[in-house]
């Protein structure tokens, strides 16, 4: 018995060395991140225009407000901005607030200031105009001026002749003690749209000066 199983050992070994080594170590599926999956009809490069022209891109989720300007370039390569947690060394940091992102009862407001005539800065974010002037009238009741004046501004900026928020700006102004400012800012309210109060009130101020 022992005779044949010594016998048997060279066969064995040369059965094994004959079978190629395979790799069964299976490494964790990388995920792929939808950003990069490709849909439709893939966007042609610019190969016409220069790598100085810029397109503007704008995130706002009511939390996050980014705005960057991304060079066109030839050959098309894809740009990601990723939105992350806090603010690292180096880079700029967010301003206090963020602009509340419009909501469907957003249109009516906008679409009655332009239909006055009056002028949009497209240029700026855009912003919530019905949010915006409650979270405007909280701050107030709080006693923030500062906030209130901030939230006050976010509209303006993108619609400067909005004369509701020229109002509120003036009033604000007022309670801050911003008495020369208030008048100038009541004044141009006027000017766009009269109301009986702001009216009444700037004739007091401007007995009082």
């Amino acid at each position: 018995m022992k005779k044949l199983s010594i016998c048997l050992l060279p066969f064995l070994y040369l059965g094994c060395t004959s079978r190629s080594y395979t790799n069964y170590l299976v490494d964790t599926p990388v995920r792929k991140s939808e950003a990069l999956t490709e849909s439709g009809t893939p966007i042609k490069p610019y190969a016409q225009q220069k790598a100085t022209t810029l397109m503007k891109v704008r995130w706002n989720d009511g939390q996050v407000f980014t705005e960057v300007e991304i060079p066109l370039i030839a050959s098309g390569e894809r740009v990601f901005v990723e939105h992350g947690q806090g603010v690292k060394k180096g880079n700029i940091p967010p301003s206090r607030i963020v602009p509340p992102p419009p909501v469907a009862a957003d249109k009516t407001l906008a679409d009655a200031y332009r239909s006055k005539g009056l002028k949009e800065d497209s240029s700026k974010p855009e912003v919530s105009i019905s949010r915006t002037r409650m979270l405007m009238k909280d701050a107030l009741a709080n006693g923030n001026y500062a906030l209130a004046l901030e939230y006050s501004e976010l509209v303006l900026g993108r619609y400067p002749a909005h004369p509701e928020f020229l109002r509120a700006k003036g009033s604000i102004l007022l309670l801050m003690g911003e008495k020369e400012k208030a008048i100038e800012v009541y004044e141009q309210a006027e000017e766009i749209e009269s109301d009986k109060q702001v009216k009444k009130k700037l004739e007091e101020l401007r007995k009082s000066k």
